[in-house]
C-alpha cells in the first residue's frame, strides 16, 4: 500500500458518519473488560515475564522445534506438511481436499489462512468454503476482510448486520437484536456443519514436545468443524511453536484475559493426531479420521535480524489493536493488510512488503504496555521507520529541514520560539507545505492554529503556580487521562516472584468462575427434577457414574452416535475427568465419548465430574495431564459469542446451557 493509498483509506473511514465514535466505544468496552480481568491476577507481571521467556526460547529453538514437532505429530498419526509460502500452502490444502473428494468445507477463524488468501483460491476450484465463526461469517457475507484479529466484525453495526441477514432471508426485516441475529446464523450454519466434507482451522499454539495443535475459541464452531467431518486440516505459522506442553499453562492464563476479558475461552481443544474412532463407531463401519497439519513459513524465518523478529512471539490476543488510538479511530480496514494495528505495523514490512504501515502510529507506547508477552511494539515500529528509510524502501515524512532541527535541541527550541513569535505567518507557511496540505485534504482535517505559548514555557509557569494567559490557574486536571492510561496498564504494585497460591476453598472459587463463564452447578435433586420433564440422553461413561447415586437413570436412553440424531436434542449427559477452580473449566477427554458430536449438538450439556478431582489452576492441570490424549478440550461454560457490537450471546453454535454435577 502506498502512502497515498493509506491516506485515502483513512480518509474514507473518517468520512463514514459516526464510525469513529461507535468503533471507539466498542473497543473501550473491551479495554475495560481486560482491565477487570487482569486486576484479579496479582501475578500478572510475573506471568508476562514467564511468557516472554517461553516465546523467546521458542524463537531461538524454531528449527529444532520444527523437527521435534513433526516427529511427535507423525508418531501420533498426523500428516505434517511444511510449506514455504502462501501459494504452496493453498496448493497443499487444495490437493488434500481433492484427494478426499471434498467439495464443502467449514472453516474456523484463522488469520493465517487470511494471510494466504485461501478462500478465493478454493472457491476458484469450485469448493464451497464457509467461515463459521460468527464475525468471520458476517464479513464473508459482506464480501470484506476481518477488521480485527479477535472480533472480525467489530466495525459493523447491528443495524447493518440485520439488513444483511434480512436480504439473505435469515431474519425478519428490521431485526437488530444480537441474540436473535446470532441464533439465525446458528440455524443457517448447523446444516453446513452436518454436511461438511472437511474442516479447516488455524492453531493458537503448536507444542513440539507432544506434536499437539491447540485451538482456542468461544463459539464451538472450530470443534464442530473438526468433529463432524472426517478430515481436519490445520494451517499454522511456524511462529506458533512452543517447546513444552507445560508452557501452555502460562500462555493460556494470559491469552483470553488479554483478548476478551475472560479467564479462559469456552473451548480450548488439544489435537494430537486424528481422534481415534470409538469401538461403537468402528462397529458402525466409520472410516478412520485424518489430521493434516500445514506449517507455514511465508517470510517468518526472514524476520530474524529485523525489527519484526520480536513479533514472532505474538500470541494474537489483539490487545495492542484495542489499545491503539489510531486503530480505535480508523478501524482495521484502513491499514490495507490482513493484520492491522501495531502488531501489523511490525509484521507487515517483513512478511508482506507493507512498508507504509509503520507510519500509521502515534508511538504513544500503549501497545507495548498491554502486550501480554512484553513485545516492545512501539520501539519496533520506530525501528522499522529508520530501517526502511536506510534501505531505500521509504522516504522520511518530515518536511525539508525539520529532521535537522529535531536532531539538535537548541536549534529546535529556537525554531519553536521563532514560530511562536511569527504567529499567523508561520501557520500560513506551514499550510503551504505539500505533505501537510495532502494530510489535510486526504483526511478531511484542519490544521490547528499555532498556540501563543510553547509547552516548556507553560510547564515552567505551571510549576511556579503562576496564572496562565487564558485565565486558568493551578495544575491541569489530568484525571481523565490518568483513568484512560490506567485501563491499558497492568495492575499496579509489586509483582509476586512466583505463581499464585491456591486458596483454602477451591469449591467456592470454582463456583465463582463457573458462574462467571455462564455455567451452572447442578445437584442430584436438580437432575431428577430436570429429567422429570425431559429424559436426558446418556453416554456410556455417564450411565456408569450415575448408576450408583441415581439408579433410576438406568432407564434413560443412550446418546446416539449419529450427529443428525444428536442435533437438537434437549439434554445430553457426558463426563469430564476433573475441574479447574480458577478458570471454572472441565477437562473432557474425547476417548470417554462414543462420538465427539455428543459434546456439542444438544441444546443443554450436563457434565458429570468426580468431586475430589479439583485442581487450582492451569499449570496444575497440565502437570496432572501428563501425556496429552489424541483429542481433549477444556470446557468453560456454554457456547458464546460477542461478535455483534460486542454484545454477549449464549449459544452461538454449541450447547446453550452447561450444567456441572460433581459426584
Amino acid at each position: 500500500m502506498s502512502r497515498s493509498d493509506l491516506s485515502l483509506a483513512v480518509a474514507r473511514v473518517l468520512g463514514r458518519e459516526g464510525f469513529s465514535a461507535r468503533h471507539d466505544r466498542a473497543l473501550q468496552f473491551k479495554r475495560e473488560g481486560r482491565a477487570v480481568a487482569i486486576a484479579r491476577v496479582p501475578e500478572w507481571q510475573w506471568l508476562r515475564e514467564q511468557a516472554a521467556r517461553i516465546k523467546a526460547v521458542g524463537r531461538d529453538r524454531m528449527e529444532e522445534n520444527l523437527r521435534l514437532f513433526r516427529e511427535k505429530a507423525e508418531a501420533a498419526g498426523a500428516i505434517v506438511h511444511e510449506v514455504t509460502d502462501a501459494a504452496a500452502c493453498n496448493e497443499r490444502v487444495l490437493g488434500i481436499l481433492k484427494a478426499h473428494g471434498a467439495r464443502r468445507v467449514v472453516k474456523s477463524k484463522s488469520m493465517t489462512t487470511e494471510e494466504c488468501g485461501l478462500n478465493p483460491c478454493l472457491e476458484k476450484e469450485g469448493i464451497q468454503v464457509t467461515d463459521t465463526d460468527l464475525g468471520e461469517r458476517i464479513v464473508q457475507l459482506f464480501g470484506e476482510a476481518p477488521s480485527h484479529i479477535v472480533t472480525p466484525a467489530v466495525h459493523r453495526s447491528r443495524e447493518e448486520i440485520g439488513v444483511l441477514f434480512h436480504e439473505l432471508g435469515l431474519c425478519e426485516e428490521g431485526e437488530t437484536d444480537p441474540t436473535r441475529l446470532t441464533w439465525a446464523a446458528r440455524a443457517a450454519l448447523r446444516e453446513l456443519f452436518l454436511d461438511a466434507d472437511a474442516g479447516i482451522t488455524g492453531a493458537n499454539f503448536l507444542v513440539a514436545e507432544s506434536g499437539t495443535a491447540i485451538v482456542v475459541e468461544n463459539e464451538a464452531n472450530s470443534l464442530l468443524g473438526t468433529s463432524l467431518p472426517d478430515v481436519h486440516i490445520v494451517v499454522a505459522g511456524i511462529d506458533k511453536l512452543l517447546t513444552r506442553d507445560r508452557d501452555l499453562g502460562t500462555l493460556l492464563s494470559l491469552l483470553a484475559r488479554s483478548a476478551t476479558g475472560q479467564r479462559i475461552t469456552s473451548y480450548t481443544t488439544h489435537y494430537r493426531g486424528p481422534a481415534p474412532r470409538s469401538e461403537a463407531e468402528q462397529a458402525a463401519g466409520l472410516a478412520a479420521r485424518q489430521l493434516h497439519i500445514i506449517l507455514l513459513d511465508n517470510g517468518r524465518r526472514g524476520l530474524r535480524g529485523t525489527p519484526g523478529e520480536d513479533a514472532l512471539s505474538c500470541i494474537r490476543c489483539g490487545a495492542c489493536l484495542t489499545a491503539c488510538p489510531v486503530f480505535r479511530r480508523v478501524g482495521g480496514h484502513a491499514y490495507g493488510w490482513v493484520i492491522p494495528g501495531p502488531i501489523g505495523e511490525v509484521l507487515g514490512p517483513g512478511l508482506a512488503q507493507q512498508d507504509d504501515l509503520p507510519k500509521a502510529s502515534s508511538l504513544c507506547g500503549l501497545c507495548t504496555e498491554v502486550c501480554p508477552v512484553k513485545i516492545d511494539l512501539a520501539r519496533r515500529i520506530h525501528d522499522w521507520r529508520g530501517a526502511l528509510v536506510s534501505q531505500g524502501r521509504a522516504k522520511s515524512s518530515l518536511p525539508m529541514g525539520l529532521g535537522v532541527a529535531m536532531a539538535h535541541p537548541k536549534l529546535w527550541r529556537a525554531g519553536l520560539s521563532l514560530m511562536k513569535w511569527s504567529g499567523k505567518l508561520a501557520g500560513a507557511a506551514l499550510r503551504r507545505d505539500p505533505m501537510l496540505r495532502a494530510w489535510q485534504a486526504e483526511g478531511a482535517r484542519d490544521l490547528p492554529e499555532l498556540p501563543s505559548e510553547d509547552f516548556r514555557t507553560w510547564f515552567r509557569r505551571r510549576e511556579k503556580g503562576q496564572k496562565g494567559s487564558g485565565g486558568g490557574t493551578g495544575p491541569v486536571d489530568l484525571t481523565g487521562l490518568a483513568k484512560a492510561v490506567a485501563l491499558e496498564a497492568s495492575p499496579a504494585g509489586a509483582a509476586p516472584d512466583g505463581p499464585a497460591e491456591a486458596p483454602a476453598d477451591l469449591e467456592a472459587l470454582f463456583t465463582e468462575a463457573l458462574v462467571e463463564g455462564k455455567g451452572e452447578l447442578l445437584g442430584l435433586a436438580g437432575l431428577e427434577e430436570l429429567a422429570a420433564g425431559t429424559k436426558p440422553l446418556l453416554t456410556a461413561q455417564a450411565r456408569n457414574l450415575l448408576s450408583g447415586p441415581l439408579p433410576g437413570a438406568a432407564s434413560w436412553p443412550a446418546a446416539p452416535l449419529a450427529a443428525r440424531e444428536i442435533a437438537g436434542q434437549e439434554v445430553l449427559i457426558a463426563t469430564a475427568r476433573w475441574r479447574i477452580a480458577r478458570t471454572g473449566s472441565l477437562w473432557v477427554d474425547f476417548a470417554d465419548l462414543e462420538s465427539r458430536a455428543q459434546l456439542l449438538l444438544a441444546e443443554t450439556l450436563i457434565l458429570l465430574v468426580p468431586r475430589e478431582k479439583l485442581h487450582f489452576d492451569l499449570p496444575q492441570h497440565y502437570e496432572e495431564l501428563g501425556e496429552l490424549p489424541a483429542c481433549g478440550t477444556l470446557v468453560t461454560g456454554p457456547s458464546k459469542t460477542a461478535d455483534i457490537e460486542l454484545c454477549l450471546v449464549i449459544g452461538a453454535h454449541g450447547p446453550k446451557r452447561l450444567l456441572v454435577l460433581p459426584l
